[in-house]
């Protein structure tokens, strides 16, 4: 069941496009992120949803209802936003009840919700603290008590969580994953972190210069790329420029030869197409004399050692390469080394170029 449909959403300020023609459709119950770098439209976009904003065009339907024009007030959602807004006057009981006071709750009914999301919370010892005196982890969770303290039909989170540091950040994205699970709340986060969106997310929309780039599953996301934007923001990948070589597959820019195991998708011109491998589909081999095909002479230029993975730079031909590994799969790897780095053919994918600026 979709309960949000946004369709043909605009929003412009003066002659500039912060949102551009959005359609989108988000199911019941599920954690959707926007994922996109800064100036991209995706709090703009949040904020049209929550009422904050008003679009120059186009439509938001919930659960069947139009909500364009509706004052945010009478949306029934729950927010959370960057600064998280807490009152530093109040105590943390007295935050998460604020919205239950607006909306004249009965006292005991007041103290019951309140209770019980200081138990959801992991904070029932803090009623009475003030929030001044809470960590940055414990404050996150107090604003999120606050926004779902009066049930909201859907709950949005721009950014909550850039002011940790990364490892509270980790633990937190857990927390309010599993805090979405448990209350079944459709839920729209606004991050700027691919990593986040993977960890979180059902389904990420990824969003450039104020339009869907793709829409889809994380790992669909991940493995599939559309473009050549999307790939370069999922994470870490190796980008190539290529050319059709007629025999089913591509030409790397040194001349190597390359097999993929899809060459027939290819885009309008097929001077605009880049062959994406992640790093840790690239196999680092030491050099023998026979010859296999995707394998490509280098020389180790760079290595980052990560703890649980080695991070290589390979200088090929024309082109460099970033392979992830492990001193067990490729033991004594060191700068200078000459290695084969084999581009296994179902790994390699062809995308569309980035339009040029």
């Amino acid at each position: 069941m979709t309960h949000l449909t946004l369709q043909a959403v605009t929003k412009r300020f003066n002659a500039a496009y912060a949102v551009d023609h959005v359609d989108l459709s988000v199911p019941d119950g599920k954690l959707v992120c926007f994922l996109g770098p800064s100036g991209c439209g995706k709090t703009t976009l949040l904020r049209m949803i929550a009422g904050l904003e008003t679009p120059s065009s186009g439509s938001v339907t919930f659960a069947g209802r139009d909500i364009t024009h509706l004052p945010a007030n009478q949306r029934d959602f729950g927010m959370v936003f960057q600064s998280l807004a807490l009152f530093p006057h109040m105590s943390v009981a007295e935050n998460i009840a604020y919205p239950l006071r607006l909306r004249k709750t009965a006292k005991a009914a007041q103290g019951r919700r309140v209770t019980e999301l200081l138990e959801l919370i992991q904070l029932p010892h803090m009623a009475n603290r003030p929030v001044t005196q809470l960590s940055g982890g414990q404050r996150q969770r107090v604003a999120i008590a606050r926004a779902i303290a009066s049930s909201p039909k859907l709950l949005l989170l721009d950014e909550p969580l850039s002011a940790l540091d990364a490892k509270l950040r980790e633990a937190m994205q857990v927390e309010i994953r599993l805090l979405q699970q448990r209350l079944g709340i459709t839920t729209i986060m606004v991050t700027h972190d691919q990593r986040e969106a993977m960890t979180m997310a059902d389904e990420i929309v990824v969003m450039e210069k104020g339009r869907i780039a793709q829409v889809g599953k994380p790992l669909d996301i991940y493995r599939n790329p559309v473009s050549e934007f999307v790939a370069d923001f999922i994470g870490l990948g190796n980008i190539l420029p290529v050319t059709l070589d007629g025999r089913g597959g591509v030409t790397l820019p040194g001349g190597q030869q390359i097999v993929v195991a899809n060459p027939a998708w290819v885009p309008e011109s097929t001077a605009d197409i880049r062959l994406l491998i992640r790093p840790e589909d690239v196999c680092v081999k030491h050099v023998t004399t026979d010859s296999y095909p995707n394998h490509l002479a280098g020389t180790v230029t760079f290595i980052r050692d990560v703890g649980a993975t080695l991070e290589a730079t390979i200088d090929c031909a024309g082109f460099t390469l970033t392979a992830a590994t492990t001193q067990r799969e490729t033991p004594g790897l060191t700068l200078g080394m000459p290695v084969l780095a084999e581009l296994p053919a179902q790994a390699c994918k062809l995308i569309a170029a980035r339009p040029l600026q």
